[in-house]
């Protein structure tokens, strides 16, 4: 006798359903996002001031930089974040028309945070280390040591670096229309109001969500176009995988500036980029747009 088994029934009408919600969704976000960056943009220079306030100088030694393998003779590259969605602290090509992409430089003061940070990290990792749960990953990587000087770092550990930012937009409000319409779809808003909301949130894991689903800037990335714009040339975070140290350096902002970063090592062919200072950067930035 032949059985048969069903793994999964679904009606067509649910499938409408799906993609209507979907669509929904999708323009909700897009309405969350707008009613925000309006009232940004009101603001535009007292944030950004608030942020050049807290900058400061910060110099790293032996610092890791963890690139794909297709990177290997350009390990100073900003390319790879560009692509969609772009990394924690810069938007990549979520929706150029919409949202400007610009580029980031990330590094990490370990080579167990290089390595988890650019090949991510499983949820129920058991008693695997970042670093050995990175290594079962087959990807190629390329992790090269890093030491530089930013003239000026904002750096998110301090809370009180915060404060000023936070004063300035914790009297945002959103519409009535839009609040009807997050109670429809069963999306719970809530908009920052401490210092140490903010910071959590700029480095929760599961900031990729809002790009991925609804192509709209993350809060970490919408902060670290504020932090680009304002002339910062990178911001200090803690890894979500990891808890130590990282930076993500905005070399678009070294122009008059004696920031660098440089390899420490030898490099292999005389075609790499080993060093990237205000006499150079623009060549870094030199990326193609597809």
């Amino acid at each position: 006798m032949t059985r048969e088994w069903f793994l999964e029934t679904v009606n067509i009408s649910d499938i409408v359903k799906s993609k209507a919600r979907f669509e929904e969704l999708v323009h909700f976000h897009w309405q969350y996002y707008s009613e925000l960056e309006f009232q940004r943009n009101r603001i535009r220079e007292q944030l950004k001031d608030s942020l050049r306030s807290k900058a400061g100088a910060f110099e790293f030694a032996n610092w890791q930089r963890a690139v794909k393998y297709k990177y290997c003779l350009d390990p100073l590259s900003v390319q790879g974040s560009l692509a969609d969605p772009g990394g924690r602290f810069n938007v990549g090509r979520i929706d150029p028309a919409r949202h400007p992409v610009f580029p980031a430089l990330y590094i990490a003061s370990d080579k167990g945070t290089a390595l988890a940070e650019v090949l991510g990290r499983e949820e129920n990792a058991g008693s695997l280390t970042p670093e050995e749960l990175a290594l079962t990953k087959p990807d190629s990587i390329a992790i090269v040591s890093v030491s530089g000087k930013l003239d000026s770092v904002f750096d998110i550990h301090e809370r009180s670096n915060l404060v000023p930012f936070v004063h300035l937009v914790r009297g945002f409000r959103l519409s009535s229309s839009l609040l009807r319409e997050a109670r429809k779809l069963g999306e719970g808003l809530r908009l920052i109001q401490t210092a140490s909301e903010l910071r959590d949130n700029l480095e929760k894991r599961e900031w990729r969500s809002w790009p991925m689903l609804f192509d709209v800037p993350a809060t970490c990335q919408v902060f670290g176009g504020l932090v680009m714009n304002a002339g910062i040339e990178g911001i200090r975070y803690s890894s979500a995988i990891t808890g130590k140290e990282c930076l993500a350096i905005f070399p678009q902002n070294f122009l008059n500036s004696s920031s660098f970063v440089q390899l420490d090592g030898p490099a292999p062919a005389e075609i790499v980029q080993a060093r990237v200072d205000s006499t150079n950067f623009r060549k870094l930035l030199q990326y193609s747009p597809s």
